[in-house]
């Protein structure tokens, strides 16, 4: 018997899968199933393809839970000029030049045809139920509302203005079967009707999406709006007879059609954008992306750029002595400045960023970016000469509860970020170790992760519009702010990660989701790293995705020892912290499987944290890495490499031999579930034979990287300091690719000049 081999590659451990771009969402799910895993994009048109739903980054019955297809492309091969091209890779983070794989949603760029998909991936949900409603639209649309504050695990909420809504719940037994419930209590308060037989519901939904884009495209509108605007939309659109008003409650998507008088199109067109509402793409690629055209600079009078730029941000917040520029010629990292900038302008508003802007353009001057100066790569370390933007001043911050968005300046405080989000029962998910001192501009920058990126992804993920300003002084939104999924949103991701060498980015909005109702931590402790990193393998090929799952190695774990004395065993090979967050059924079950996969793999011992204090504890040993290394020695050069996960215990056993041959001590630890690793060189600055090995040490460990697959930087970004790696990162082919992106935004080369592009 001849047997077909399967079209797809699945690494259920990696929760990764390459596809051809021709194959459907559908027949690439049942293929997944298998494995207990699925692409959580499920399109109302099962003939799509999946290259067309990345060009429309649609997201099908799920955005209210999942989002769209573009948060999950890892990877895509396509066919430019008769030859094949690889963009992206099999690590979740990517810190590693302009995130191509992520601007291809949407159609943010074209770079040619696409051939093959490579899609991070989320297991099956154990449970599932749908309820339909039936009722007027004002109060279904309100039981919708009620759903989504609550921060029930609702997946999708489906509604058609002739009077129906459906929702439907995944996850554990327990809580689907509670929040049906839940849901069920509240329509009947709400005086709705439950319909029984909701089993084949979604037909209702699939046979709207088939008659609606089967309209000509100047008959049918896609929108997104604020939720709290669908009402008078809705309301507004009833005037007109013959149409159909259908869409998705939860993200505030709605179709409407047909609109054969194009006086009826224009009416409700115009309605839509009085309501703050922007054009949608889920049935429909944008138009073709439309890379900035600058123009000379216009205005600038002035002769002198300190006395202009003086004129903008006044006295006080313009920087041009020496002795206090010097504050600013360096970042976290060992990065040195090539001599001093011209000045330091603080403005505090996007008018004054692009006024600085443009007398940068009138002078011919560079142009540094800073947030805090938090970066390890030297991102931030200014150009002899330059003009060095500081964005601290930039600290407007608005939580928007009902809509779930935060709109932020760029010098938000990633932590002051999360504390707001969470006093009104919402959680930004991004959680890097410098959360405390980095600011969100500088986040969006590098792409930043941190240990939470597992289970909930990277700033990109939470990137739904940004203002920036280009290297003319003009102001561009990009993103709409809703769903991801307007006509810009594909320029708003290759903006995320360009370490200020595309614009300055001045304010953000950024999703929010509902803040967990319950978290629990369980340490496991292992006699050796490859018991250790084949646990991760295991947890994640299980079904589970922790909320963090972090890696420290033996060295580490002596260090910590050693300054904390809280009863590690200094002999332990290696230590796992995992978290596991959300509904406390589920936490419970979650912990309790971590817990006995962490045994079954030779843990010697498993602590399962009862209490918050208990909590506190277990990630004590985690938080005082840095100080706890200072006493092997003073200095150390923190690295940021990821690696595909099955790769980790080779990488690290690799590490240690680099650490061996240059005789310099290296410490491995990281977020090893999603293979993102910071090896720390240690040494002594004051030590000659220790700083001349350094990097070469260093050039050793980026080697390593990319011969597993990996990447140069998951989250830290290029900067200066790994520059001269991008060629064999990325190879010639992209890096003339990016080049030419960066000569579409800044032609004259001046923004951050000397980073990420060799």
């Amino acid at each position: 018997m001849t047997t077909t081999p399967s079209p797809f590659t699945i690494h259920a451990g990696a929760l990764l899968a390459s596809t051809p771009a021709s194959t459907t969402a559908t027949a690439f799910n049942e293929a997944l199933a298998a494995y207990g895993l699925c692409l959580p994009i499920v399109p109302l048109r099962a003939e799509v393809t999946l290259a067309e739903l990345v060009a429309c980054n649609s997201g099908g019955r799920y955005r209210l839970q999942s989002g769209p297809i573009g948060r999950y492309v890892r990877a895509a091969t396509l066919e430019r000029d008769g030859k094949l091209l690889t963009i992206g890779g099999p690590t979740l983070k990517r810190a590693t030049g302009y995130n191509l794989h992520r601007a291809l949603a949407g159609q943010g760029v074209r770079l040619g045809t696409i051939r093959e998909l490579t899609f991070n991936l989320r297991p099956l949900p154990a449970a599932t139920a749908l309820r339909l409603v039936r009722g007027p639209i004002e109060r279904l649309l309100a039981l919708a509302e009620h759903l989504v504050m609550d921060g029930a695990g609702v997946r999708a909420l489906a509604f058609d203005a002739a009077g129906m809504l459906l929702i439907e719940l995944a996850g554990l037994p327990a809580v689907v079967e509670r929040q049906s419930d839940a849901v069920a209590r509240a329509a009947t308060r709400a005086q709705l009707t439950l319909v029984t037989d909701s089993l084949h519901s979604w037909y209702h939904w699939e046979e709207l999406a088939h008659r609606h884009t089967a309209l000509p495209a100047d008959q049918r509108l896609d929108v997104t709006l604020p939720r709290r605007a669908l009402p008078d939309l809705i309301a507004a659109c009833h005037a007109l007879t013959g149409i159909m008003i259908w869409g998705d409650a939860g993200v505030g998507s709605v179709h409407i059609g047909p609109l054969i008088d194009q006086t009826h199109y224009a009416t409700v067109k115009a309605h839509v954008a009085a309501l703050g509402g922007q054009p949608c793409t889920e049935f429909g690629p944008p138009p073709e992306p439309t890379f900035p055209s600058l123009v000379p600079a216009t205005g600038v009078t002035e002769a002198d750029p300190v006395r202009a730029m003086q004129q903008v941000v006044g006295k006080r917040f313009l920087i041009h002595h020496p002795d206090q520029l010097a504050v600013y010629g360096q970042d976290a990292s060992i990065a040195q400045p090539n001599g001093l900038p011209l000045a330091v302008a603080l403005p505090a508003t996007t008018d004054e960023v692009a006024a600085l802007m443009r007398i940068a353009a009138a002078h011919r001057l560079p142009v540094v970016t800073r947030g805090a100066g938090s970066g390890l790569a030297g991102g931030s370390v200014p150009t002899a000469g330059s003009l060095v933007i500081g964005l601290n001043r930039m600290e407007q911050l608005a939580i928007d509860r009902e809509q779930q968005v935060a709109h932020v300046g760029a010098g938000v405080i990633t932590a002051e970020l999360q504390r707001a989000a969470e006093r009104v029962g919402l959680f930004y998910p991004p959680d890097p170790s410098s959360q405390t001192a980095s600011t969100i501009g500088g986040n969006i920058a590098c792409n930043a992760g941190g240990p939470r990126c597992l289970k909930y992804g990277v700033t990109a993920d939470y990137v739904l519009g940004v203002t920036a300003v280009l290297a003319d002084g003009t102001i561009v939104r990009y993103g709409d702010g809703f769903s991801g999924q307007g006509e810009s949103n594909g320029l708003a991701q290759l903006l995320v990660g360009s370490e200020g060498t595309l614009a300055v980015i001045t304010e953000a909005t950024l999703r929010l989701i509902p803040l967990p109702r319950a978290r629990r931590t369980t340490m496991a402790i292992f006699r050796t790293l490859h018991e250790a990193c084949a646990t991760v393998e295991r947890i994640m090929a299980s079904g589970l995705i922790p909320a963090s799952l972090e890696l420290m190695d033996d060295t580490t774990i002596a260090a910590v020892e050693a300054y904390l004395q809280i009863g590690l065993p200094r002999d332990a090979g290696a230590l796992l912290l995992m978290l596991a967050d959300g509904e406390p059924e589920a936490v419970d079950q979650e912990a309790a499987a971590l817990a006995e996969l962490a045994r079954t793999g030779g843990a010697e011992r498993v602590i399962v944290a009862r209490t918050a204090g208990d909590e506190a504890n277990l990630w004590q040993a985690r938080r005082v890495i840095a100080p706890a290394l200072a006493r092997i020695r003073p200095n150390r050069l923190g690295e940021d490499i990821s690696v595909p996960v099955p790769q980790i215990a080779a990488c690290v056993s690799r590490i240690k031999q680099v650490s061996a041959a240059y005789e310099l001590p290296i410490v491995v630890f990281g977020h090893a579930g999603d293979g993102n690793l910071h090896p720390n060189i240690l040494f002594d600055a004051r030590n000659s034979g220790e700083l001349a090995r350094l990097w070469p040490c260093a050039e050793a460990i980026f080697a390593v990287a990319l011969e597993m697959g990996g990447t140069l930087s998951g989250e830290h970004g290029i900067g200066t300091l790994k520059r001269p790696f991008m060629r064999q990162a990325l190879g010639e082919t992209q890096i003339a690719i990016q080049r030419a992106i960066k000569s579409h935004f800044d032609p004259e080369g001046r923004l951050n000049p000397g980073k990420v592009l060799p």
